[in-house]
């Protein structure tokens, strides 16, 4: 290690692929000689890309904060690397080029490095965006507000990434585990209503417009926001009950649809439709987000951010992280 102030945490979130018996068997040399932190935090149902992060990063003890995707090489010598670059230059963070004015690297868009104060002072990614999409530039898009300044980086020997497809980026998260059904009341071409049910017993009802939008979200919410509710199914009825007020909204099952209020909202069924849907549900949730905190500045994570209960180096004590 030629930087030698440097410190490697890895976070291991609830992982069920070995991970935890890999790093002690090949990498217990570094956490012995204090390069290598590992810490794994065990109460995860699914992957969550913000609280995640946020937990890692309240963990770290450095004053300039990387974060390293797991598909993610960081390159010979990008530690010296980020020191210069904040050397050089106050009130900045370092990124890949999100706004496609140099280069395009899809899998590396996840680097991220600031003053960890600076990203203290944002409160983090906003932990209403658990699965993909949209989450970076939130942050991005706040820091700036905050007044730092975004530096791409352009030595592309940095950002060597490993290749692969939607379905592994979110193989793990919450919309493609839990999702049950999804049903849309298509109104007129430019507004649909739709019903999503999960698993767990939560359900999102809202409004969606086509994306005007030069994003990837495929569609935006009114008021950039999903009706978050709970739903039971009663017979022949699926009731749905609004988490913000109590509201009840009681729909009847037919063959292949459900209907309330004489609006027909039919069950989509298309295999092909429904495996992309675990790619589009949190762009479209996290755009929704994105949109909603850049129009209203009222902050994220009022209640706090990146708490959990972790263990580090295999320790079996508890850490709290409040």
């Amino acid at each position: 290690m030629s930087y030698g102030n440097l410190e490697f945490i890895v976070m291991d979130y609830s992982s069920s692929d070995g991970l935890s018996e890999w790093i002690k068997s090949e990498m217990s040399e570094y956490i012995e000689k204090g390069i290598l932190v590992y810490y794994r935090y065990d109460e995860a149902d699914y992957f969550d890309r913000s609280h995640s992060r946020n937990l890692m990063f309240k963990l770290a003890t450095g004053d300039i904060i990387c974060n390293t995707d797991a598909d993610n090489y960081l390159g010979k010598g990008f530690a010296a690397y980020i020191s210069k670059k904040f050397q050089e230059q106050e009130n900045l963070f370092l990124v890949p080029d999100t706004k496609r004015k140099f280069y395009y690297l899809r899998d590396a868009l996840g680097r991220f490095c600031a003053a960890k104060q600076d990203f203290m002072d944002v409160s983090g990614y906003d932990e209403r965006m658990s699965g993909y999409g949209f989450e970076d530039d939130d942050l991005y898009e706040r820091l700036i507000h905050n007044g730092k300044k975004e530096v791409i980086i352009m030595d592309l020997n940095y950002l060597r990434a490993i290749k692969h497809g939607n379905e592994n980026r979110v193989e793990n998260e919450f919309y493609t585990n839990y999702f049950h059904k999804i049903y849309i009341n298509y109104e007129k071409p430019e507004r649909s209503n739709v019903v999503v049910l999960y698993k767990n017993g939560l359900a999102h009802k809202g409004i969606l417009s086509p994306n005007m939008y030069n994003t990837p979200a495929p569609a935006v919410l009114e008021n950039n926001q999903w009706e978050a509710a709970y739903w039971e199914k009663e017979g022949n009825k699926i009731v749905l009950t609004s988490t913000d007020n109590k509201t009840t909204y009681t729909f009847i099952e037919m063959n292949d649809w459900i209907t309330y209020n004489n609006i027909d909202y039919y069950n989509i069924s298309n295999e092909l439709f429904l495996r992309k849907l675990s790619y589009d549900l949190p762009l479209i949730t996290n755009f929704g987000h994105f949109l909603s905190n850049k129009e209203k500045r009222a902050g994220v994570n009022l209640d706090g951010f990146g708490k959990g209960a972790v263990y580090k180096n295999f320790s079996t004590k508890k850490n709290i992280v409040s």
